[in-house]
């Protein structure tokens, strides 16, 4: 490798660093409440783009210690800006989906639920199948999966639900009801 490649590399990823500085500093300076006026931006707002492949540990690292990392928004029914989490709990509703409720009326449709525990599925094919911290049975994107009657719902397709963000992996429903799978 030539010097003026190792030096070339060396002051993109100075550069990616002080921009990176930059881009907290701004997020966190926009907080600040100057004259009653308060900016709501915030590190969240922020996107990061990919960079140069050669530099991307360095960067890596850089967004590791601001505590930074690229966030996917995905729309769900009239829901826009969802942000999908593997196993957290989502706080979509007042008055959630729970196993004393056992019914509800939530976003125009009905919910129940069914439970792994009765009904393991091992037939379905959910990619990254796990249990979140709510006991909803979750793909590796972080959808609750649900149940429909397809003719309501087609199969993949994603809803909201009382519990969060969905996609249709079974059937077997009532049309208009939507059955999530827990593991209750």
């Amino acid at each position: 490798m030539k010097f003026g490649q190792i030096a070339n590399k060396r002051v993109i990823s100075t550069f990616v660093c002080c921009m990176t500085f930059l881009l907290v500093l701004y997020c966190t300076l926009s907080q600040v409440n100057i004259n009653n006026v308060n900016l709501k931006a915030s590190v969240t707002d922020a996107k990061i783009e990919k960079v140069e492949e050669d530099i991307i540990d360095t960067n890596e690292l850089v967004l590791k210690e601001a505590n930074l990392s690229k966030i996917n928004y995905v729309t769900v029914g009239s829901f826009d800006r969802v942000i999908l989490q593997y196993s957290a709990e989502y706080n979509y509703s007042d008055n959630p989906l729970t196993v004393s409720k056992g019914a509800l009326y939530y976003n125009g449709h009905k919910e129940t639920y069914y439970s792994q525990r009765v009904l393991p599925g091992t037939s379905l094919d959910i990619p990254g199948r796990h249990v979140a911290d709510d006991g909803t049975v979750r793909d590796a994107e972080g959808y609750i999966c649900v149940a429909t009657d397809y003719s309501y719902m087609p199969k993949y397709s994603t809803l909201m639900t009382s519990k969060g963000p969905a996609k249709v992996y079974d059937t077997g429903c009532a049309y208009g009801t939507v059955d999530l799978y827990v593991d209750w």
